[in-house]
């Protein structure tokens, strides 16, 4: 197999444990068991094990943004295009997901390359978002000042809402759900209402 395309299996592969299992599962010993080869091979292609959480997290977390800002695109305008990035966001399928940000966020204080990449994701994720801002205030739907500074403040009360998929089975958080819609109806200028979440 060709390096570029072996390492992307094993990225790949570590990604999908990370998600399943958590990311303390990442390792050379449980990735190699999955494809069926050596822990030396998985060695051979990450020099460390933090270099493989890092890569395995960051895989995890582009094709989670692929999928919720990819539902947003073919909406006829920036409000809809909110409104199916909300319902996206706070689906309660998106737990493995906000449990592996969870679990990132943690770990992140001991591995550098994770908390590097934890960083860069966090920015590309509020980056996407300010796109979409920028696009409804320039159309006059959104009345903000600032489309970058909003973008955080919601991706911040998004992200708080990870907290909750561990707690998922024992707590009713559509109160906290409609806390969300809210504040980002009111950053925005819409009438409450506009969107549903």
């Amino acid at each position: 197999m060709d390096p570029a395309e072996r390492r992307q299996e094993i990225v790949t592969v570590a990604s999908r444990v990370a998600v399943g299992e958590g990311l303390e599962r990442v390792t050379a010993k449980r990735v190699a068991e999955e494809l069926g080869v050596v822990p030396g091979l998985i060695n051979h292609y990450f020099g460390s094990v933090d270099d493989l959480v890092a890569a395995a997290f960051g895989h995890a977390a582009e094709a989670e943004r692929a999928v919720v800002f990819g539902s947003v695109s073919p909406r006829p305008g920036p409000v809809d295009e909110l409104n199916r990035l909300l319902a996206s966001f706070l689906q309660p399928d998106r737990d493995p997901v906000s449990l592996l940000w969870l679990d990132a966020w943690q770990a992140s204080r001991r591995r550098p390359a994770l908390l590097t990449e934890v960083v860069r994701q966090m920015e590309a994720d509020t980056a996407q978002l300010s796109m979409l801002i920028t696009r409804g205030i320039e159309s006059g739907h959104f009345v903000t000042v600032d489309a970058a500074s909003t973008a955080l403040r919601i991706m911040a009360l998004i992200d708080g809402l990870s907290i909750q998929a561990a707690t998922r089975a024992q707590i009713d958080y559509s109160a906290v759900v409609d806390l969300v819609v809210g504040t980002i109806q009111s950053e925005l200028g819409l009438a409450p209402g506009q969107l549903t979440g």
